[in-house]
This record gives structure tokens, C-alpha cells and sequence, in this order.
């Protein structure tokens, strides 16, 4: 009778052991799930037509997840509401994390958002970058809050969902992937950040592409040239497939290098040229009779005046959105007349030259600056001299009108196809042989250079070889 007495204490003691247990184990979960917090936020910054825009947020939080859902969230950056397009477990630069046994897990989540962008207000576009009139500089703003409402997450060790608010500063916390391209930086007379080809370890020389930013990205933060603009697609495969090897031509791709100066461009010409020269040098499969300018707005101007101060020497010159000088003359007829000065037209006439602009350009008019200036060119007996004219400027990504100046657009996204009728350039009065086209990308003729026709700028530039 004992033995069954101490039999049934003993189940008892046992059974109350595994319901305390079972109690603390819950009581745990439960306190785990309530727990949840952000402790860091990151944005993600990538280029977009119009520059930078932040299209992820990723949360670091204090345990490990195994499942988030935005259905209910609300998300503003920078004081705007933004529309969340995707939630999943990350690592912390934002990368969807694999499944390991068949179940994702991670201290991370990325919440992907919406992009616009506001002509009327940029500040509603939620950009990190600001725009000051004072210096005409871009800067980083000061201030960029992450708020986040309702969103719910599953801890790993938890069986209840638990829902998430934080509200975070997150300016000092930003992951730059398209500007990461540009994997070399360094400093010669000008600090700078290149981009090379897969395909150079072929053993053939290649080109390179050097692109000059325009006054707001001057500086010493090199991420403002390579984020203001979409510079990047310069690195991607379908502008690098226009581009072959010097030889066979078997290798694909072109070297991007991309120089900042402290200052706007003006007369710090032997500092770029220098810089150009010590990259070439330090990469020998470059060719240094390939070398392409293209710059935008002040960079396009400098592209001229490196042509000027250095003839010959750059395979090819694209001034895109320039702002240039030119003489003229009213002839008896009342007629305009435009021409240059015998030095710049010694030192360009044989330089290949393709020019890209916008008639709705109202920080740089096409009617006193490229339009005139190109006619000059084939007044004065220029050859390989060709421009890309266009009405507006209207983006792909968007679909929308955007600034007039930011002609650099259509050159970024493979869109410089058609070309002005030279004949009509030169014959007709004033500047009225130069229409301005969208429908044709620009004209309704194409480059023709010793027999060969081009319709693309980046097919013509590869073509190109300086004589010097």
C-alpha cells in the first residue's frame, strides 16, 4: 500500500515538474516575441534617370527571424510615405538570404520600396541627396528618418507572430550597390573610382571610357559622381557589348573611369590629363589611342577644352548638354553667321565629336550654345562631327518628362541612335537645318565615317582611334 502511495506522489511531483517546464518554456517564447526591436537601419542607394533614390530599407533586429509580412506596414523615409514592393529575410547589405533545410532565417529583414521622383518637388522624391543654390553643389541631407509601423515578423524560437515598429535615423547607414561597380578607387592628381571588364584577362589591349561630371558632383566625395547620374550603366553589359578589343577583337567591354575634381572643370587640365596618364599606366591592356571623353553640362565643356589643350590625343570627344563659345557675324542678308576662332578650329576639325542635347534645355539653350557651335564646326570644314538632338528629355524607367539639361539620359540608356543631316546643317539659314526629334532618337540620319554608317554612338565610338 506505501509503495503505491509513494508511486502516485511520484508521478504527481513528475507531472507538476513537466507543466512547470512547459510553462517556462512558453513564458520564454513568449517573452522573445514581445522583445523584438530594431537596432540598426540601413538605406539602400541606387542610381535611378533622375540620381539617387533609396529603394530598400534593411532592419537589423536583436533576435533571429524566420518570417516577416508587410501586408499591414506602413513605411516613410525621410518624412514620405512609401510603398513597400517586397519583405523577405536579408543579410545585412540587403541580399535575400538562401534557405538552409528548407527554412530562411536571419537578424536581418529588407523591405523593398517604391520609386518616384517629383519634378515639381524633388524634396518629395525622399532623395538622400539635396541640391545647394548657394554652392551649386549636391550634398547629403542631414537628416534621414526610417519610420516603420505594423510589420510582422516571426522570431525563430517563437510560434506567434509579434508586430514591429521602429523609427530610425539612418543617413551615417547607407549601402551604395550600384555605385560598388566602380570597384577600384584611388588618387593621382584627382582622386577617382574605375570600373574593369571581366574580359580584360584575354591578353588584348581595350578602351577606355572616362566620364566627366558636371559642377554639382565636384567635391571630395566620390560617390556624388557616381550616384548623381545613372554613370553606372556605362559599367553594365548592354553598353560594354558595344565595345571589342584593340586586335582580334575577341574580348568585350571597355575600362569606365570616372575622375573628380575638387572644383568645378575649368583650367585644371594638366590635373586630369594626369590622372588620365597615370591610370593608363597602371593598367597596360589599356589602349591609350582609344581613350573616349564624355562628360555632362561643365564636363562637357571640359571635354571640348581637353580637345583644345591636347588635340588629338582622346579617340573621341562627347559633349553632352554643353555649354560652349562661338563667334558671329550678321552677314549683308541679316543673315547669322557662326564660326570659331582659328585656333579652336585648327585643334577639333579632325577630332571625332559627337554632340548630345535637348531643345527644352533651359539651364544650357541649345540656340546659343550647342547648336551654333556645331554649325560653326561644319561651316569651318570639320569632318566626324555629328549631334544627337532631341525635344525633351523623357525617361524610360519612369516613363515621365524630367529637367531639359539632363540629356545624358538617352546616353546612359543606349538611346543615342539618330544623328542631325549635316548637309541640312550647313545649307539651310541659320540654325534652322538642326530639328529637333524624339521619335528618331535625335535625327533621322545616322554617322557615317569612311564608308561605314553607325545608329549607335557607342558602335561608332568603338571605331574611333586618335590620330596622335
Amino acid at each position: 500500500m506505501m509503495r503505491k502511495v509513494l508511486q502516485s506522489i511520484l508521478v504527481t511531483f513528475l507531472g507538476l515538474g513537466l507543466l512547470l517546464s512547459a510553462q517556462k518554456v512558453e513564458a520564454v517564447d513568449t517573452n522573445r516575441q514581445s522583445n523584438v526591436a530594431v537596432t540598426n537601419t540601413s538605406i539602400v542607394i541606387n542610381n535611378y534617370e533622375f540620381g539617387p533614390g533609396v529603394d530598400k530599407i534593411v532592419l537589423q533586429t536583436n533576435v533571429s527571424l524566420r518570417n516577416v509580412d508587410a501586408s499591414s506596414a506602413t513605411v516613410t523615409t525621410a518624412g514620405i510615405t512609401r510603398q513597400v514592393t517586397n519583405a523577405y529575410l536579408s543579410d545585412a547589405n540587403g541580399n535575400a538570404v538562401q534557405s538552409r533545410g528548407g527554412r530562411n532565417t536571419s537578424q536581418y529583414i529588407t523591405l523593398e520600396l517604391s520609386v518616384s521622383y517629383n519634378n515639381d518637388d524633388p524634396a518629395q522624391s525622399a532623395s538622400p541627396f539635396s541640391f545647394d543654390l548657394s554652392t551649386y553643389r549636391n550634398t547629403w541631407v542631414s537628416s534621414y528618418v526610417v519610420k516603420v509601423e505594423g510589420l510582422n515578423v516571426t522570431p525563430l524560437y517563437g510560434y506567434n507572430s509579434t508586430q514591429l515598429n521602429a523609427e530610425q535615423e539612418a543617413i551615417n547607414n547607407k549601402i551604395t550597390p550600384s555605385a560598388n561597380r566602380f570597384t577600384e578607387r584611388g588618387s593621382y592628381s584627382l582622386s577617382y573610382a574605375a570600373y574593369q571588364p571581366e574580359s580584360v584577362t584575354g591578353g588584348e589591349k581595350n578602351p577606355l571610357i572616362v566620364w566627366l561630371h558636371g559642377i554639382g558632383e565636384a567635391g571630395t566625395d566620390i560617390n556624388f559622381p557616381l550616384l548623381a547620374n545613372e554613370v553606372n550603366l556605362l559599367t553594365e553589359d548592354t553598353i560594354q557589348n558595344h565595345f571589342t578589343s584593340t586586335g582580334t577583337g575577341s574580348q568585350r567591354g571597355a575600362y569606365v573611369l570616372v575622375p573628380q575634381s575638387p572644383t568645378a572643370w575649368g583650367q585644371n587640365q594638366a590635373e586630369l590629363m594626369d590622372t588620365i596618364n597615370q591610370y593608363i599606366a597602371a593598367h597596360p591592356d589599356i589602349d591609350s589611342s582609344r581613350v573616349y571623353l564624355i562628360g555632362g553640362s561643365n564636363g562637357a565643356a571640359m571635354s571640348v577644352q581637353m580637345g583644345l589643350t591636347y588635340p588629338n590625343t582622346f579617340a573621341a570627344l562627347v559633349p553632352i548638354a554643353a555649354p560652349l563659345s562661338y563667334q558671329m557675324t550678321i552677314a549683308d542678308s541679316d543673315e547669322e553667321i557662326y564660326s570659331l576662332d582659328e585656333s579652336t578650329l585648327t585643334a577639333l576639325k579632325d577630332q571625332p565629336m559627337w554632340f548630345i542635347t535637348a531643345r527644352s534645355d533651359a539651364s544650357v539653350p541649345v540656340d546659343t550654345n550647342t547648336l551654333p557651335y556645331y554649325k560653326a564646326l561644319l561651316n569651318g570644314g570639320a569632318t566626324n562631327k555629328w549631334l544627337t538632338y532631341y525635344e525633351s528629355v523623357v525617361g524610360t524607367e519612369l516613363a515621365q518628362e524630367y529637367n531639359g539639361h539632363w540629356s545624358w539620359i538617352y546616353l546612359f540608356h543606349d538611346q543615342a541612335t539618330g544623328v542631325q543631316n549635316t548637309t541640312n546643317v550647313v545649307t539651310w539659314s541659320g540654325l534652322t537645318g538642326m530639328v529637333a526629334t524624339n521619335p528618331t532618337n535625335g535625327g533621322d540620319a545616322q554617322a557615317q565615317v569612311n564608308g561605314v554608317s553607325y545608329n549607335n554612338i557607342f558602335d561608332w565610338l568603338n571605331a574611333q582611334y586618335a590620330t596622335n
